[in-house]
């Protein structure tokens, strides 16, 4: 669910609050509501969350560049107010740390790298080209000494409708 209220921002921006409101008498027994915790906006305070940060803004900022909006993360807790807000009750909420590897940081800078010619500079996309392989070579680094570059969390809801009318 969480990709799916990300990707409302796209469409529909500032609307994700009604959401859930909408899906309520949609459902019967069970929501269920898969999403990750924003990084991107945050300060960093290991190697590997400034790494993952910095392959997040860069992959933003491509994006952005491109005249394509980024997706938004949207954090637990502000899930579960809108869950309540639109009548669900929260049966229970978990989070799982997240682990990057070498295909995530190559999947996310291989996207830039596919917009650069939408950014209708030929020379800030070479400049970005430059850096996109700076930190490409630098997480590739961090990941070869580290084996694994834990940052984040993902995290899982599970919800019911309360009863009563909506």
């Amino acid at each position: 669910m969480d990709y799916l209220i990300g990707a409302v921002d796209g469409f529909a921006p500032y609307w994700q609050e009604r959401l859930f409101e909408r899906f309520r008498p949609l459902v019967q027994k069970r929501l269920y509501i898969v999403g990750l915790e924003p990084y991107v906006p945050y300060p960093a305070h290991t190697p590997a969350a400034a790494v993952m940060t910095e392959i997040g803004r860069l992959r933003d900022a491509c994006l952005l560049l491109a005249g394509e909006r980024p997706y938004r993360e949207y954090p637990m807790d502000w899930v579960i107010r809108q869950l309540g807000t639109a009548g669900f009750r929260l049966l229970e909420a978990r989070q799982f740390p997240i682990t990057f590897g070498a295909r995530f940081i190559n999947n996310q800078l291989d996207m830039c790298l596919e917009r650069f010619g939408r950014f209708g500079s030929e020379a800030l996309a070479a400049a970005m080209a430059d850096h996109v392989e700076q930190v490409r070579g630098a997480a590739l680094e961090l990941l070869a000494r580290e084996g694994r570059l834990h940052h984040g969390a993902d995290y899982v809801i599970s919800a019911e409708p309360m009863p009563g009318p909506r």
